[in-house]
């Protein structure tokens, strides 16, 4: 466990309190009241002086509790820089690495290892822990600190090979200065950080370096003294296997052997040393599993199973991928008693060989993994993983409440879903099977029916891989993500956002010759967008983007290089919303989380008066606060619907720029790209950009993710400042300004992804931000076009009418007019025919004449009829 430390608990507890995602509160000698990540509920605590366990307090009900490495990980990063080492002491970075990465008592194992390094690709050296494999320090195992080697791997080995060209082939690391006496018990695993673990818990220890590796020079060094070799390799499928084939091998030397099999194949050994599991009751537990894996026969199994539990007389195991049902004889207790045999013995085994009786009752083994729940249609599924008799690999199946309810209805649910499985049991075996299935702690699993950040778990949840607290997350065996307390499924197939490729940030100067400031501001946009729910919670809103641009000036390549930034390609550019049903558009609208949702070709939306017409942009404003783009019905007996908040950004990609009223105006950063720069270089370097495919570049998306805190951290740090900045530069309107200013703070972020991105080339880009403020101020001034267009038709025919003309008011400070008789007019002088449904919605905005009613009877001195007129106040 971690020792003592007051200034790392103190560092640690400044993390914790800061971390807006728990909001934990400081009460004396603890932080309380926080936010659980699993619950939601505010009962997340952890103790002050001892930091580097956080836990819920509803122990019954939740019971999560997390390492401070878990939820801090930025913390136990940049060992190097945080612990370099020193004359005085070589090994500072290893022994943090050991002390605080990995949670070891450095005072008891400081001989064992050494501070070196290892020379990567790139020729950039980082530091290592060392382990040499014999006494002459010829060869070792050696852990990599921070960066990992090109191809993945994160150890190395290396050093002088034996005689048969291995390294260490047949041999065991062990602590330095541990001895083997007779009648010990020596744990071998597969790593030397877990025989460290254990070795920290009072066990002997002996590591084998890989699992397919098998210690028979230290076995064979040590036989005859009554040694237990105990196997204690990962739990998962090639742990196993090597488990079973290490066992034989060590029978055959005819010396004893043990196998402790962690319970579910998770966690490592020195994962449960942090979490103090390593006790008695939980290594008898391993045990025990270890027994009921190597059992020969069902009856082995099953006399397993009843030694741990003796009272029950009716019981089910599983056995070679099938289901049997257990019987005991009644008397059987009894006439061990009396006969003095004792149970866990060769003859107790004999006897109750004789006492039980055993049948097959499932031709399959369903091992029911967890619950599937649908949150947004209120659905839930029992998902099994269901293994053959045949060693055929194993399905996943899910299964509704029904399939579950009773015996009969599971035999068929089996005939309906898997390949031929069938259970014949009876209603009591299946009653007590599905009370083992439900009792524990029940594993749910949330299906999300979009693609992107996950609010509950904190996770970006995309087809292969899941991205939380910098770590990126591949899918189980049973097709979910495992986080910890939470498990989450992706269930949204419509696109796939591609999670593994490269990055390399030197394309960042040639993409800002290529496509200018305008370009910079769509991959500062696209890279805040990642983080958009998070910039909401802080700053309640999220700025629009409106991205237009003249033929020919790269709009269309910046948008598809930024989409494969982030995974997605197949030349993607946006929606056309114009050609999207409601229905469909508010679905389109729920499929991201924290990724941008670009409306392409919004300008075509119809044709008046041989003019095109624009996409209402006015529905769209509540998204700017996430607000819901739609509301469905519910499938009940009242009248209850449902809403789902928008999740992520928006950018408006068309030739013209958007038309409306300040609302929807004042909420858009637009950006118009031109040719202006272009020159024959400039179109050989965008070229480049256009031939790029998605694997060469959506590493962007991993590098991101991976620094959330730094980004975010800097948004929020620089924003403030940027609202100054735009002030100071003469923009007067709040909106405008704080929709600016968090565009600006996005770029800052950039230079944590391109290190190439110059304060000088940053510095610029906001300088033209602030020219598009102070336009974006000038366009809300003005009349929307349609009105200005109005104003010159409306003065232009009533100048060239007799009598009152248009305007019939007696009034000379008012304007009145109906807008029929304008009607009329237009047809009889040629002039456009206006959208008079448009105009009706857009007038009461006017700046030219100010609105002051409509529908205000007013009499026609001309006609000599009262008219229904719209009035304005004059200049």
């Amino acid at each position: 466990m971690y020792k003592n430390d007051n200034s790392r608990a103190d560092e640690i507890v400044r993390a914790l309190r800061d971390d807006s995602r728990l909001q934990l509160i400081d009460k004396g000698g603890y932080l309380r009241d926080g936010i659980c990540p699993a619950c939601g509920k505010k009962e997340l605590y952890v103790r002050k002086s001892q930091p580097f366990r956080i836990a819920c307090g509803r122990e019954n009900k939740c019971g999560a509790s997390w390492t401070a490495k878990e939820l801090l990980p930025h913390l136990f990063e940049n060992w190097e820089k945080r612990f370099p080492p020193t004359d005085q002491n070589p090994n500072a970075t290893a022994s943090a690495y050991l002390r605080e990465g990995r949670g070891f008592d450095i005072v008891k194992c400081h001989t064992w290892y050494s501070q070196e390094s290892y020379r990567l690709k790139s020729g950039e050296y980082v530091p290592t822990v060392r382990f040499y494999l014999d006494k002459g320090r010829t060869r070792w195992w050696e852990r990599l600190i921070g960066k990992t080697k090109a191809d993945g791997q994160k150890a190395n080995n290396g050093g002088q090979r034996k005689h048969d060209g291995t390294l260490f082939k047949g041999d065991a690391w062990m602590p330095p200065g541990q001895t083997i006496e007779p009648g010990d018990q020596v744990f071998i695993t597969e790593g030397i950080f877990h025989s460290i673990a254990l070795s920290h818990a009072g066990k002997k220890v002996a590591a084998s370096i890989s699992c397919s590796n098998f210690p028979s020079n230290l076995i064979e060094q040590n036989k005859g003294k009554n040694v237990c070799w105990v196997l204690a390799m990962d739990g998962d499928k090639a742990g196993r296997q090597h488990m079973r084939n290490h066992r034989l091998k060590i029978l055959e030397m005819r010396e004893q052997v043990d196998i402790c099999l962690l319970p579910d194949g998770k966690k490592d050994w020195d994962d449960l040393w942090q979490e103090d599991q390593l006790k008695d009751d939980f290594f008898d537990k391993c045990f025990y599993h270890g027994r009921l894996f190597t059992s020969g026969s069902v009856v082995e199994k099953a006399w397993h199973t009843f030694c741990r539990n003796p009272t029950q007389r009716r019981f089910t195991v599983d056995y070679n991928n099938a289901l049997w049902e257990i019987e005991v004889d009644s008397k059987f207790a009894a006439e061990l008693h009396e006969e003095n045999i004792i149970l866990t013995s060769p003859e107790g085994y004999e006897r109750f060989n004789i006492a039980c009786t055993v049948d097959q009752i499932c031709t399959v083994f369903p091992k029911f993994v967890y619950l599937e729940k649908d949150e947004l249609v209120g659905d839930q599924r029992y998902v099994f993983q269901v293994a053959y008799e045949n060693k055929t690999s194993t399905e996943t199946v899910g299964l509704d409440g029904t399939a579950v309810s009773s015996a009969d209805a599971f035999h068929k649910a089996l005939l309906n879903n898997t390949s031929g499985g069938m259970y014949s049991g009876s209603a009591n075996a299946f009653k007590a099977m599905t009370k083992k299935w439900f009792r524990r702690k029940m594993m749910t699993v949330k299906s999300v029916p979009y693609v992107g950040f996950e609010k509950k778990s904190g996770a970006w949840i995309f087809h292969k891989h899941a991205f939380l607290n910098g770590q990126k997350i591949a899918l189980n065996e049973f097709d979910y993500f495992d986080l910890g307390v939470h498990g989450v499924k992706p269930k949204m197939k419509t696109f796939e956002i591609e999670t593994d490729g490269d990055f390399n940030p030197g394309w960042f100067p040639n993409y800002l010759q290529a496509f200018n400031a305008q370009g910079l501001a769509v991959l500062a946009f696209w890279m805040g967008s990642l983080f958009a729910q998070q910039i909401r919670a802080k700053q309640r809103t999220f700025p629009f983007l409106e991205f237009t641009g003249e033929a020919g000036a790269g709009k269309t390549t910046v948008l598809e290089f930024c989409w494969k930034l982030v995974g997605r390609g197949d030349s993607y550019e946006g929606l056309n919303i114009i050609n999207t049903n409601k229905r469909a558009k508010r679905r389109l609208f729920e499929q991201i989380s924290n990724l941008p949702m670009v409306l392409i070709e919004s300008d075509q939306g119809g044709m008046v008066a041989g003019k095109a017409t624009q996409f209402n942009y006015e529905s769209l404003k509540d998204l700017y606060n996430g607000g819901p783009p739609g509301t469905i019905g519910v499938a009940t007996r009242d009248n209850a619907t449902k809403s789902q908040n928008f999740l992520g950004t928006l950018v408006f990609s068309q030739n013209e720029s958007v038309q409306g009223g300040e609302p929807i105006l004042s909420r858009i950063v637009h950006c118009h790209a031109d040719r202006k720069h272009h020159t024959t270089s400039t179109r050989e370097v965008a070229r480049w950009f256009e031939r790029q495919e998605v694997a060469d570049v959506c590493g962007f998306l991993e590098v991101a993710l991976k620094n959330e805190k730094k980004i975010l951290d800097t948004i929020f740090l620089k924003f403030p400042a940027m609202e100054t900045f735009f002030e100071q530069r003469g923009v007067k309107h709040q909106r405008i300004i704080k929709c600016h200013a968090q565009v600006a703070a996005m770029a800052h972020a950039l230079q944590i992804i391109f290190p190439n991105f110059t304060d000088g080339m940053l510095q610029a880009f906001l300088d033209y931000l602030a020219e598009r403020a102070l336009d974006r101020v000038n366009r809300i001034a003005a009349d929307h076009p349609t009105v200005d267009r109005f104003w010159d038709a409306f003065d232009y025919i009533n100048g060239q009418m007799t009598g009152t003309g248009l305007n019939i008011s007696k009034h000379e400070d008012e304007i009145a007019f109906n807008l029929n008789m304008f009607r009329a007019q237009c047809v009889a002088s040629g002039q456009e025919l206006m959208d008079l449904t448009e105009l009706k919605k857009l007038l009461p905005s006017s700046k030219r004449y100010t609105f002051i009613t409509k529908n205000k009877p007013v009499w026609n001195q001309t006609d000599q009829k009262t008219m229904r007129c719209w009035v304005f106040k004059a200049r």
